[in-house]
Formats: structure tokens, sequence, C-alpha cells
């Protein structure tokens, strides 16, 4: 069985960057192009499923070699971070936001009635900053499995600890 995910190991490794250019190609694409149709929307999010998916994969077998729970954490935060669903998170708001506006509908009667087009307009606010966030989580992958950000964060401490000897 361990010849198994070796393999499977083996072969997600080599996915990683085509799922890195896929997920640019997404965050181009959201960024550049308003989609209206359903069709679209559900390849994208399809799409960022699937390199999620690979990321994930990944994140498992650094935590399996990773010497210990504190190694893991202290070196592949970021990735833990890049995998984490954001979008999930800002839904169970907008979701809250929107029980308790419904919830003042009903005891408020017509004053509501003046603040829903106030709402409304905060949830369009809130509703724009998803895609925000969606498109910052995305750059946040790319740069936490292009590897950038940890030669130069690795390259940093080994400066400062020459400095401190």
């Amino acid at each position: 069985m361990e010849e198994f995910w070796e393999k499977v190991e083996h072969y997600n490794a080599k996915l990683i960057p085509p799922a890195l250019i896929v997920l640019l190609g997404i965050i181009i694409f959201e960024l550049f192009v308003h989609i209206e149709n359903h069709t679209v929307e559900l390849i994208v999010k399809i799409a960022d499923a699937m390199v999620i998916t690979v990321f994930i994969i990944d994140l498992i077998f650094l935590a399996k070699k990773a010497k210990s729970v504190k190694f893991f954490f202290k070196n592949y935060w970021l990735d833990i971070v890049a995998v984490f669903p954001f979008v999930l998170f800002f839904r169970v708001v907008e979701s809250a936001y929107r029980v308790v506006l419904a919830t003042e509908r009903l005891t408020l009667g017509q004053a509501i009635l003046h603040e829903t087009v106030e709402a409304s307009k905060s949830t369009k606010l809130l509703a724009k900053s998803g895609k925000v966030v969606r498109i910052g989580a995305r750059l946040l992958r790319v740069v936490a499995k292009s590897r950038l950000f940890t030669k130069v964060y690795h390259g940093r401490r080994k400066k400062k600890q020459k400095k401190s000897r």
C-alpha cells in the first residue's frame, strides 16, 4: 500500500505546476471578465475546486513527512492558509447578516423598509468584497505553492541567524 501512496504523491507533485497555471487563468478570468453565464461560472468553480484538491493532497503529504506538528505549522502555515475556505466563512457571515435583516423586518415593520434599501447596498458591497476575497485567496495559493515565499522567508531567517552569531 505504501507504493500506492508514493505514486499518488509523485503524480500530485507533477500536477502542481499545471494547477498553478490554471489558478492564474482563473484569477485573470475573474478579474477581467464579468460572468453572467451560469455554466461558465460552474466550470470556473469546478476548476478552482480541482486546484484546491491538488493543493490539499500536497499539504497532506507535507504533514505526513513533517518532523513534528510544531515544524509543520511553523514551515507550512502559508500552505494551510492558502487552502482554507475563506469563501465559506464569508458565506456564513453573509447568511447571518441576511437572517438578522429578516428578523428586523418582521419586528420593525415600516421602518425596516427604509433600512432595507440601505442594507441591500451593503449586501451588494459584501458580494463585491467576497469576489475580492476569493481573488486574494487564490493569489495566496499561487504564492504558497510557487514556493517563492518560502525561499524569501528562509533566506531572511538564515541572514538573521548569521548576524546573531
